[in-house]
């Protein structure tokens, strides 16, 4: 069967449900961003081991503080404010859910920023994470930079020789 594409035009999170529920949608990964259904195609391996050492490095730090600690991938997508979206790495300190998409959003987010990204959907996004007051790392491989958007605060550039930190959200 032939895969279609995700339907243009301005949608409700409850019609974006209905579309994702489709059975010919269940493999696939979209985000919902500003009424818009984005279909998230798969990424580099490289940009998941990113991923995946930050996921590391925050289970080790959250256990040697005894803090909770849930964190997703990139198929693990959240309702924000009437958009959804999937980061690459997502962290709160309450359970992941079973519902599509998890209705209690992270308190932090990193997007693997690829040179196949758009843009436009890359500052969507940022706006929407901003707006909903979630501490946003924007990194960028090819440059070795990570940009940080936290609440309240102005862009941060941090480069490969700098020390980041998530302010309070993991205390200690």
């Amino acid at each position: 069967m032939a895969l279609q594409a995700p339907p243009t035009g301005a949608y409700t999170l409850d019609e974006f449900e209905r579309f994702i529920a489709q059975p010919e949608n269940e493999e696939r990964l979209f985000e919902l961003l500003d009424g818009e259904i984005v279909e998230v195609s798969p990424g580099r391996t490289r940009n998941s081991e990113y991923r995946d050492l930050i996921a590391v490095a925050v289970h080790i730090f959250c256990r040697a503080h005894n803090l909770p600690c849930h964190t997703s991938g990139g198929d693990g997508a959240y309702a924000i404010q009437g958009h959804v979206l999937a980061p690459d790495f997502a962290y709160k300190p309450t359970p992941m859910s079973n519902e599509y998409p998890d209705p209690v959003p992270p308190l932090w987010v990193v997007e693997v920023i690829s040179p196949t990204d758009k843009a436009s959907d890359i500052r969507k996004k940022r706006r929407i994470y901003r707006q909903a007051g979630i501490l946003l790392w924007e990194m960028y491989p090819q440059e070795i930079q990570i940009d940080v958007y936290a609440p309240g605060k102005p862009v941060a550039e941090f480069g490969i020789d700098d020390v980041l930190s998530v302010g309070d959200i993991l205390l200690g």
